[in-house]
């Protein structure tokens, strides 16, 4: 049975209900990427973690693994399922030109012991696309998986190569919605085979809770321009009308790397704004991030004691400063 171009799902149209359906097998398209690819609207994809994790487990010692991450959560979550690999940092063109390459390359190797490479890339500005490309025709003769988490640019990197070095457009269907690859999908780069897996997901990311315009709003498509704040006792911040945060410091500052569609604003503690909704806690011992999974990051200096508050459980945790 043939499967999805798109997706990498073997096709059935057996239940339409199921991945994989489409009426008529002579295409090579399922009904989900159709919708993806020309609607933009998806659909609840009937796959776990558990069943990505099976397919990730399929990688060997001896092959060559492209871990791809979003540069602006750096989410190194499964790094080490892996004994060694190529780290790519996609969406360069989104951090700040004034954040310099070499501090975060020298971030992870002082952290991960089994990065051979990393590489910071742009695949709209096609940035570092030819220094990934020649270190992977160095391994040609090895199987070469590019994994990463849902959201990662890694899907919209593949189609970038599968363009400026094969000739064609790329097939593999990229959009903001989690679980858009649903399987190995075997994918020729100019001289090379590579296999692209489902991103692994995480289901608390504020992505799945959030509609198609706010998704749009989140995701950030030109240079992030940071909004630092100072702040000093105590008081509060919203991001938007998705977090307020409340601090408690001496004498500090918050900058925010998020969607510059997204308004950062001081607010008096009495006002009311997201108050009721759920919130965790943090003791930031200064010079750490903040992360927000699918968000950005909040850099903040100072000892400060912060409450984030959010309509639902999303995932978020601290890290030491990456810039």
């Amino acid at each position: 049975m043939s499967r999805c171009i798109g997706c990498g799902i073997k096709l059935q149209n057996d239940n339409p209900l199921d991945d994989g359906y489409i009426s008529n097998l002579e295409f090579n398209l399922c009904e989900r990427c159709f919708m993806i690819k020309f609607y933009n609207k998806s659909k609840t994809v009937n796959r776990t973690n558990t069943e990505y994790l099976g397919i990730i487990d399929r990688i060997r010692d001896n092959d060559v693994v492209v871990y791809v991450s979003s540069l602006l959560t750096l989410n190194l979550d499964y790094i080490n399922k892996f004994k060694r690999l190529i780290l790519v940092l996609t969406k360069r063109d989104v951090l700040p030109k004034s954040i310099k390459d070499v501090k975060i390359i020298n971030y992870i190797k002082n952290k991960y012991n089994n990065v051979d490479n990393v590489i910071i890339v742009s695949a709209i500005k096609k940035y570092n696309l030819d220094v990934l490309y020649n270190l992977l025709c160095k391994y040609k003769k090895n199987s070469i998986y590019f994994v990463g988490i849902t959201n990662s640019g890694k899907s919209t990197l593949v189609n970038e190569m599968i363009k400026s070095y094969g000739g064609e457009e790329g097939n593999i269907t990229v959009s903001n919605y989690p679980s858009t690859t649903l399987d190995i999908v075997d994918v020729r780069i100019g001289e090379l085979l590579i296999k692209d897996t489902p991103g692994l997901v995480i289901y608390n990311s504020i992505i799945n809770y959030l509609d198609d315009k706010q998704i749009k709003m989140i995701n950030s498509k030109k240079e992030i321009k940071p909004v630092t704040i100072q702040i000093k006792g105590n008081g509060a911040i919203l991001i938007d009308k998705l977090f307020r945060i409340e601090y408690e410091t001496r004498e500090s500052s918050m900058t925010f790397y998020v969607s510059n569609n997204l308004n950062v604003c001081n607010i008096s503690l009495s006002n009311p704004r997201l108050k009721d909704f759920k919130h965790k806690e943090f003791d930031i011992l200064g010079n750490q991030d903040l992360v927000i999974e699918d968000i950005g990051f909040i850099k903040i200096t100072g000892s400060t004691r912060i409450k984030i508050f959010c309509a639902n459980d999303v995932y978020m945790y601290l890290r030491d400063r990456l810039i």
